[in-house]
């Protein structure tokens, strides 16, 4: 897979930008406000505590610093510092966040935009927001200035940083988003580079967040540094005061006098086409599991908790993997995980019933298999009864 350099440096300045960091309070109206460089963080500290809002402020400023290391927009044209009020409580969140946009309130966070730059903000419920506060964050970031940027970049910026994170000691993580990239896929024609770049209705392109993406995919990681180079010189485009047309308008028209956009569509064609799917390094990895490629088998799997880490199968496959080799303690961790996302109980259960019988613990063992028999009887209840009756002969003659 090639990368782009702008990715692969990225985070060298961040963990730097997140040392030095500084936030006060500052008391505003009845409740105290975080102050950081760029951002004011509102809380109510009988629902969120300084300790919840220091740990955000450092990760909002974190984000700004990954957006920026892209964009590099002049920080100092900020007027005001980049608004956000967090909740803990679900009530008040909801309460807030209906109170403004008078419908249905978004999960987890969202970016309140008007046209007045001293009401916009980004509103969060803690411990909710993990699915979507990368997005909105990134939104609230372009928005503050560019009002109206084109929607490709809108789209597919967002995609592409919505799988930035922290890790436990709070230090910035990213992987590559390509979540988008089965459907693309499943597309029978794409679109070229330039239209996606002119659209100004995402709903007139199939896929669109996946099609903005893919051009940002390809822009940032072909590994084509002149298409890199027009990407972030394009930037210089982007006007605070046009609108979503004009900028986008702008943007691909510098494009053109600068690249043959046939050759763009081609190279961006090649490049999707070089790019694995989720779907498809699980299935490299199944093809080789089944062929005892192991270490084949290995790679793949782990290449595919790289794209996706919330998903049971890879996890399931890695446990089979150790319980082969005899690493009983590491399989059980890994079913643990596939059950965690969502794997098939059963076929997890008798996998561990197995395991913790090569462990030794033969009580457990038939008690996960009795387990496994009464949830899928008709897949699992002879196997069951064959095994139990194999582990008592075995506990019979210890």
């Amino acid at each position: 897979m090639r990368h782009g350099f702008t990715v692969r440096l990225l985070f060298l300045a961040l963990a730097i930008f997140a040392q030095h960091a500084h936030a006060v309070f500052a008391q505003q109206g009845e409740f105290p406000v975080l102050r950081t460089e760029h951002f004011d963080i509102r809380i109510d500290p009988a629902d969120v505590s300084h300790q919840e809002a220091q740990v955000l402020a450092q990760q909002m400023e974190s984000r700004l610093a990954a957006y920026n290391q892209v964009f590099r927009f002049d920080t100092g044209r900020l007027a005001l510092p980049l608004r956000i009020r967090a909740f803990r409580s679900r009530e008040l969140y909801e309460s807030y966040v209906g109170s403004r946009l008078g419908g249905e309130v978004p999960p987890g966070a969202v970016y309140l935009h008007f046209n007045r730059a001293e009401l916009r903000e980004l509103v969060i419920h803690l411990g909710y927001e993990d699915e979507a506060l990368p997005f909105q964050a990134f939104i609230q970031f372009l928005r503050a200035f560019v009002p109206n940027p084109p929607v490709w970049i809108r789209d597919g910026f967002a995609v592409h940083f919505a799988t930035l994170g922290f890790d436990a000691q709070g230090q910035p993580t990213h992987r590559e988003n390509l979540i988008w990239l089965d459907a693309i896929r499943e597309m029978q024609e794409l679109p070229s580079p330039e239209s996606i770049m002119r659209t100004v209705a995402p709903a007139s392109i199939e896929n669109f967040p996946g099609m903005a993406w893919s051009l940002v995919s390809f822009f940032l990681n072909s590994g084509n540094e002149h298409y890199l180079r027009s990407l972030t010189e394009s930037f210089m485009m982007l006007s605070y005061i046009n609108t979503a047309e004009e900028n986008a308008v702008a943007i691909a028209n510098r494009m053109a006098m600068w690249n043959d956009m046939d050759v763009m569509t081609v190279d961006h064609l090649d490049y999707l086409g070089s790019l694995r799917s989720f779907s498809e390094v699980v299935a490299d990895g199944q093809a080789a599991y089944g062929a005892s490629r192991t270490a084949e088998a290995e790679a793949a799997f782990r290449r595919a908790l790289e794209i996706r880490p919330d998903h049971y199968a890879p996890w399931y496959y890695l446990g089979l993997m150790a319980y082969n080799a005899g690493d009983t303690e590491t399989a059980e961790r890994y079913y643990n995980k596939a059950l965690a996302f969502g794997a098939d109980t059963a076929s997890v259960m008798y996998a561990m019933a197995l395991n913790a019988a090569t462990a030794g613990r033969m009580d457990e063992a038939v008690e996960l298999l009795n387990q496994t028999a009464e949830l899928a009887p008709d897949r699992f209840g002879e196997r069951v009864r064959t095994l139990i009756a194999q582990l008592e002969n075995i506990r019979g003659r210890q």
